[in-house]
């Protein structure tokens, strides 16, 4: 049977649980897994999925522009389907998105680019994994099979302790609204799974529905927007950052999370 969650609930709970802790020491101790989105986040996916949509589009006699695919940036598979659909004057929402994941497949297949400075800094923090004695994760709204794909190909498949699927790991949550971002439940469902309080987990995302998502959830949330997102308000973060160039290490990670005040603001650093 499945069990309703209200968003109500939701944020009464993440109330609760109190706001980000610092030491007295050089850094908050309190962070106990890092969670990143994929598409946008870890691989450069995004135009991959605009040739998608616009294809499945052009199958049912419509079309779509770069421009205005801006608008659609991060937001579920299903959702966009629904969008696009009424867009075109189609009533073909499942059709569409059928069309749209079998093009993808054959992109994706073929290799999408990685975001190098955001992959890269994953390779740094396995690193420090065993020492530190944190988790790694991957929390996407996409299918599990696309997230697994991409984390193969970026050859970081075997960093991460847990990798969440909004498309298929939600099912025991219900929500007229649905489940899956910008909703929290997939960022609640990780630190649940992990074992450890929503505000003891960092998430990094590139859009304002992964924001909000994790935001929502009591997270400690970082943006870091592409180019697909930089238009996208993003304010709500309580990082934003252009780049994880600068951030060597761990302790270079926890020294720059020191900077976050108690209320969600945003801070471009």
């Amino acid at each position: 049977m499945k069990r309703i969650v209200h968003l109500t609930a939701v944020l009464i709970f993440i109330v609760s649980l109190g706001k980000i802790q610092a030491t007295d020491g050089a850094y908050p101790m309190n962070v106990k897994a890092i969670i990143f989105d994929c598409d946008g986040t870890l691989v450069d996916s995004e135009y991959a999925h605009y040739l998608a949509w616009q294809h499945a589009l052009q199958q049912e006699g419509g079309d779509l522009t770069l421009e205005e695919y801006y608008s659609y940036v991060g937001k579920s598979v299903e959702t966009n389907a629904k969008l696009l659909a009424e867009k075109i004057g189609s009533t073909h929402a499942d059709r569409i998105m059928e069309n749209k994941r079998k093009f993808y497949y054959v992109l994706q297949n073929e290799g999408l680019p990685r975001i190098e400075h955001v992959v890269d800094f994953v390779n740094r923090l396995a690193k420090d994994k065993q020492k530190y004695g944190f988790k790694l994760g991957v929390a996407s709204a996409a299918k599990k099979n696309e997230i697994l794909i991409n984390l193969r190909n970026l050859e970081i498949d075997k960093f991460f302790d847990i990798v969440i699927s909004g498309y298929d790991d939600l099912s025991h949550y219900s929500d007229p609204e649905g489940v899956n971002k910008p909703k929290p439940y997939i960022y609640l469902h990780v630190a649940k799974e992990l074992g450890f309080l929503p505000h003891e987990c960092v998430v990094i995302e590139d859009s304002l529905s992964g924001v909000i998502s994790g935001v929502t959830a009591g997270c400690i949330t970082i943006a870091v927007p592409n180019d697909y997102t930089r238009h996208q308000d993003l304010s709500t973060a309580n990082v934003k950052l252009d780049s994880f160039v600068k951030i060597t290490s761990y302790e270079d990670f926890l020294l720059m999370l020191t900077n976050i005040p108690n209320s969600i603001e945003n801070k471009n650093l």
